[in-house]
């Protein structure tokens, strides 16, 4: 019964501790993408968790009309190259970043609405922590693209 019990608690530390040291590295990455956000003012929205295998993860995120929003992908650099698709609520593709490889987007809100962002590995064995941190301003200019 004893042994039982160590073994279930040693169990747990070793969950506990693995689980820490994925979240631990997964804020290393989203402070880099912060500091990437420049110009842009970081809003306070950070999105991430763990990319599995095979699989896409997916964020849905609020943006206000007349806001410039930059759209900051972060991941571990095992990943490689991410596929970034952007969808409105009535999930028309409206971004995907397959011909430029970029791991950001900027753009001009015309309403406010809610945004789904869907980040995959471009090699589908991999696995690791993925986010998307949001940076806005008002807008300066036309120049960037608008929903």
């Amino acid at each position: 019964m004893i042994q039982s019990i160590r073994i279930s608690v040693a169990f747990l530390f070793l969950v506990v501790g693995v689980n820490t040291f994925a979240t631990a590295q997964c804020k290393s990455e989203i402070k880099e993408g912060i500091k990437k956000l420049t110009p842009y003012i970081h809003n306070g929205q950070i999105n991430n968790g763990k990319l599995s295998a095979g699989k896409a993860a997916e964020f849905h995120i609020s943006v206000y009309k007349g806001l410039q929003y930059r759209f900051q992908i972060v991941s571990e650099t095992e990943l490689g190259a991410v596929q970034i698709k952007v969808y409105d609520e009535n999930k028309k593709e409206i971004y995907n970043n397959t011909e430029s490889n970029a791991n950001f987007w900027d753009f001009v809100s015309n309403a406010s609405q809610e945004l789904i962002v869907e980040i995959s590995a471009a090699d589908k064995t991999q696995k690791g922590c993925i986010g998307v941190v949001v940076g806005m301003q008002t807008p300066k200019s036309n120049s960037i693209r608008n929903l």
